[in-house]
């Protein structure tokens, strides 16, 4: 039978014992501390590649938009006019896509004058632009004149959700949007012969979807200039986000590699050896993906200009540059003349405006910049 004393130590134990097991926490063990560090990685890694995924779109395009609504003006269109071309030089033009979208684009050329309904259906040849993933066609003039300059027509229109084209860019928009502006030339009288695309950076991509579905259907154009494009999409966007499955993630594909065999008329690709966005490797791996020769036996060329980073091709090495598609489109178009050389100007980085800003972006510009 206890005693009173024994029942006394059993309280004072029973109650220290709670205070004991407060005392002695087990610490965490550095395999548990690792475990937590490498589950927290795992999470933060895969947050990234869902922000990349559900964001891709605003990375991929960064398009400079006049939006009508905003500006509030009646100048809420890309006048060729606003941008040094004069009007027998620079003509706005509109069109419809499959999707009803209005696009908006211009046709240049410095020989004849562009108002005239049949200057298109009696240039010797039209060249097709189809801009990059940033900016608008207003950022291209000085291009646009270099080409115009060898006595072609140019004809550019910008991709939708760019410049004051309607809608919102993606993949398939921009493929209809390109497969719009051919129509629009057809509708012109222009002979599919008669007309060269060209596309640079991401309208590189554009411009070998719309010659490879063309030469599939037996309608192929006159020729494809490609300039600091890529092979696939992905391919980048792995160079420079190469701690990403890149490939996975990205639904903005692009596959120009896949495309350009069944290519069957000239092609010309022009790289820049300092290109650090897009690198030469894969224009090369562009141009060795291309069959050797097109339908009427003409051999595939590629131009490497030696001192050219990725937006300065024409500028830097314009003698170079100048030759080589002088003498692609002289074998397309034979009875292109031969003006005289005009030195290009260095061009902007793309996504800068260069005609006078509207008051409401003067307002804008008095913000404080966003991070």
């Amino acid at each position: 039978m206890a005693t009173q004393e024994d029942k006394f130590f059993a309280a004072a134990k029973q109650a220290e014992a709670p205070a004991q097991t407060a005392a002695e926490k087990p610490r965490r063990t550095w395999q548990q501390l690792g475990k937590r560090i490498v589950i927290e990685v795992i999470v933060g890694y895969l947050l990234l590649c869902l922000g990349l995924y559900l964001f891709q779109k605003r990375i991929v395009y960064m398009p400079d938009k006049v939006d009508a609504k905003a500006d509030q003006s009646a100048d809420a269109v890309l006048d060729p006019q606003e941008f040094g071309l004069a009007k027998q030089q620079g003509r706005l033009l509109s069109t419809k896509n499959k999707d009803n979208l209005t696009l908006r684009g211009w046709h240049i050329s410095l020989s004849g004058d562009v108002l005239k309904e049949d200057k298109l259906a009696k240039a010797p040849a039209v060249v097709l632009f189809f801009c990059g993933n940033a900016g608008n066609r207003s950022d291209r003039v000085s291009k646009f004149r270099q080409l115009a300059n060898m006595g072609i027509d140019v004809v550019c229109f910008d991709h939708r959700g760019y410049g004051d084209s309607e809608g919102s860019p993606n993949e398939e928009g921009l493929a209809a949007d390109a497969r719009a502006a051919w129509q629009f030339l057809i509708s012109k009288g222009v002979s599919p012969q008669k007309i060269v695309l060209h596309g640079e950076s991401l309208g590189g991509g554009v411009a070998t979807r719309l010659a490879s579905e063309l030469c599939n259907e037996n309608t192929p154009p006159g020729g494809l200039m490609l300039e600091a494009t890529f092979t696939r999409l992905s391919d980048v966007g792995q160079k420079h986000y190469w701690f990403l499955p890149v490939s996975l993630i990205l639904n903005q594909k692009f596959p120009s590699v896949d495309r350009i065999p069944s290519v069957t008329c000239p092609i010309l690709i022009l790289h820049g050896a300092r290109d650090d966005l897009i690198p030469i490797q894969q224009g090369k791996d562009l141009f060795s993906a291309a069959r050797g020769a097109s339908q009427s036996g003409m051999e595939k060329q590629f131009v490497e200009l030696p001192a050219c980073r990725h937006n300065d091709l024409g500028i830097v090495n314009s003698a170079e540059y100048r030759a080589a598609v002088l003498s692609f489109l002289q074998k397309i178009a034979p009875n292109l003349e031969k003006p005289s050389a005009t030195p290009a100007k260095r061009r902007p980085e793309e996504g800068s405006r260069k005609r006078q800003p509207r008051k409401s972006e003067m307002k804008e510009a008095a913000k404080p910049d966003q991070p």
